[in-house]
């Protein structure tokens, strides 16, 4: 949770200054992103305060789901030519990054399945044999076969270098500035 409202704050801030161009005082700021950032929080604990813990197991499972969705793409561009241009990340480098990307989307993985996870197992060990129970079971099945058919399509998948062009601005290593800014990088 801290991490999560730590990073919100920081995008808030940089929202505000770069994106919106909004002005304010740098403490004005910092307590405006503050408040922003935790107010859900004191919401959600105090209409519910005796399902926190629980609140806290969805959302940490939520985002073992989500987290392999980020990361593995980042790897794959960060290990393609067509994207990063002489800056992708080379032999050693480019497997232990690939490396990662295996072993978080394991992890997540297996921690959605399992009891204590919170997740499918929590709910699979709390149910009685059932109809529901087996539903339950062919929805992660599926989910898991679609969630290793996705990091496997991201990182097996071939980078089209027309389309990394155009929407990067790379070219043979070399940065073009993007479409709606000059040559000084200002925007038009």
């Amino acid at each position: 949770g801290q991490s999560s409202a730590i990073t919100t704050t920081f995008t808030g801030q940089y929202v505000m200054d770069g994106f919106l161009h909004i002005q304010l005082p740098l403490h004005w700021r910092a307590i405006m992103t503050r408040l922003i950032a935790i107010t859900p929080c004191v919401i959600v604990s105090a209409f519910i305060p005796h399902q926190l813990n629980q609140m806290i197991n969805f959302v940490n499972a939520a985002l073992s789901i989500l987290l392999p969705f980020a990361f593995t793409p980042l790897v794959k561009y960060n290990c393609s030519p067509e994207i990063m241009g002489d800056h992708a990340s080379k032999g050693k480098e480019r497997i232990v990054l690939y490396t990662f990307a295996f072993v978080v989307w394991f992890i997540n993985a297996l921690t959605l399945s399992v009891n204590g996870g919170g997740f499918f197992g929590n709910w699979r060990t709390n149910m009685d044999p059932s109809f529901q129970k087996v539903l339950l079971v062919i929805v992660e099945i599926t989910f898991q076969l679609f969630y290793l058919w996705w990091n496997l399509d991201c990182v097996l998948s071939k980078v089209d270098s027309e389309i990394a062009q155009e929407h990067v601005g790379f070219t043979s290593g070399e940065q073009t500035p993007p479409p709606n800014q000059n040559g000084e990088g200002e925007i038009i």
